[in-house]
């Protein structure tokens, strides 16, 4: 039994697999961090958990509808999976700002920014081949 996204000739992002690899991607950036120090490390990881979260929540949110007939439904869950994401991103980054003492602002910031440029690549590079169009 083929869905409507199969049906249509569009499917669903792999967005479980392109988690999967930007969390090897994170713990990589965060080992890679511990030749400064500890602290940077953990501050690493952080940032980009502060990143993958709220990234995770949008994904399962925006794509849990396909179809046409869905329509109104996808444009919605986009609307919420995105207001979601901003505010549990704003959330982590005050709790991790208040609760998390010693902390290395410039690796969190800079792990958080590594994250978001992956999250661009990650269809290019967790495939290991170019989408279709």
């Amino acid at each position: 039994m083929m869905t409507t996204a199969q049906h249509s000739g569009i499917s669903r992002p792999p967005i479980g697999r392109w988690l999967l690899f930007q969390c090897v991607m994170l713990i990589l950036i965060g080992l890679a961090f511990l030749v400064k120090s500890p602290v940077a490390s953990y501050s690493a990881l952080l940032g980009g958990l502060i990143f993958l979260l709220p990234n995770a929540y949008f994904a399962f949110k925006a794509f849990r509808y396909a179809g046409a007939r869905a329509a109104r439904q996808i444009i919605s869950s986009f609307y919420q999976g995105e207001a979601g994401k901003l505010i549990l991103c704003a959330v982590l980054f005050t709790t991790v700002f208040i609760w998390i003492q010693p902390l290395d602002v410039a690796a969190l910031f800079l792990t958080f920014a590594i994250m978001l440029v992956i999250n661009w690549l990650t269809p290019l590079l967790a495939s290991g081949r170019p989408q279709r169009s």
